[in-house]
Order: structure tokens, then C-alpha cells, then sequence
């Protein structure tokens, strides 16, 4: 049985009208194809988030107008950040595990948590090992050459204590 349509009538406030009519949704010109296209989104939202790869989907979509908009800034002004290029990859991750990892569950056992933790710890990390990479050097693939070097001092202070202390366990 192909789906019917049910015709819905809505009233909105002029201020979310307009909203509506100035929103640019890829494939969607009019109201109609706009509020189908939202009712979309938002059931991809909720039910689309079980598993990994939807979540991971979503992450990134979510994150892709704001990146798109640095990425063309940068080609516009011949600039570059190796942070936020780095971090526009690990942030998607992070979110899709996070949300995909309780599956459907709305409770969350011992192991469950200690799992969550496990893979945050891994992800966190992750960012840590790559941040770090680029402070080999004092000048790193950024706007500001030394945004991360300048910072440097006080992470290698923190490791050295925690090197220390360890130690005498």
C-alpha cells in the first residue's frame, strides 16, 4: 500500500513564517517541502542516532555550515588552522559516539558506563596525542603560529607532576 499524504493546516507567527521562508533547505522550495524536509530532520534526529554511522552522520552535518563557512574564510584569505581542521574531524566522532552509545536505552548499567568512559578516555586522547604533535615545533599550522606552543609550558608542567607523582606509586 503506497503511502497516503494527510493534508495539515498550521498557523504560525509571522516571525516564524518569514524564518520559514528564508530557510534554505537543500531540495526544498516551498512551505510545504520545507516543513517535510524539517519533519525529516528531526525524525533522522530521533530515531537515526542508534547506531554509529547515523549518529556520525548527523554530527557532521550538524557541524558542516559553520566548518563550510571557515573553510571558505581561509581560501578566501589564503589562511589555515591545522586546530580547527583537527578538530573539526575528532568533534563528529566524539558527538556520534556519545549519542550512539547507548543504542535505544534509556538506562544505563555499570559496564555500559564504564564503556562510555572507556571510549571518551580513548577519543579524548585521541585529541590530546594530536594537539601535542603539533607543538613539536614552535610554529604550528595556525592562525597564530604560537597559539600552541604558548600553552605548551604549562601542559609539560602538568605531565611532569603527574610523571613525578606516578612514580613514587
Amino acid at each position: 500500500m503506497p503511502n497516503k499524504t494527510v493534508p495539515v493546516s498550521v498557523r504560525l507567527p509571522r516571525e516564524d513564517a518569514l524564518f520559514l521562508d528564508a530557510l534554505s533547505l537543500e531540495g526544498a522550495e516551498t512551505a510545504s517541502e520545507k516543513l517535510r524536509a524539517l519533519i525529516s530532520d528531526a525524525r533522522k534526529r530521533q530515531h537515526g542516532t542508534e547506531e554509529y554511522p547515523a549518529a556520525l552522520r548527523l554530527a557532521q552535518e550538524n557541524l558542516a555550515p559553520t566548518l563550510r563557512i571557515v573553510r571558505d574564510s581561509e581560501r578566501n584569505m589564503d589562511m589555515h588552522s591545522e586546530l580547527i581542521s583537527r578538530l573539526g574531524e575528532w568533534l563528529p566522532d566524539c558527538m556520534a559516539y556519545l549519542i550512539a552509545c547507548n543504542g535505544a536505552a534509556t538506562e544505563l548499567d555499570q559496564d555500559a558506563l564504564t564503556n562510555i568512559e572507556r571510549g571518551l578516555a580513548e577519543r579524548a586522547f585521541v585529541l590530546i596525542q594530536s594537539i601535542l604533535q603539533m607543538g613539536v615545533t614552535q610554529s604550528s599550522s595556525c592562525y597564530d603560529p604560537s597559539v600552541i606552543s604558548k600553552r605548551l609550558d604549562t601542559v609539560m608542567d602538568l605531565a611532569d607532576v603527574i610523571s613525578r607523582t606516578r612514580s613514587k606509586l
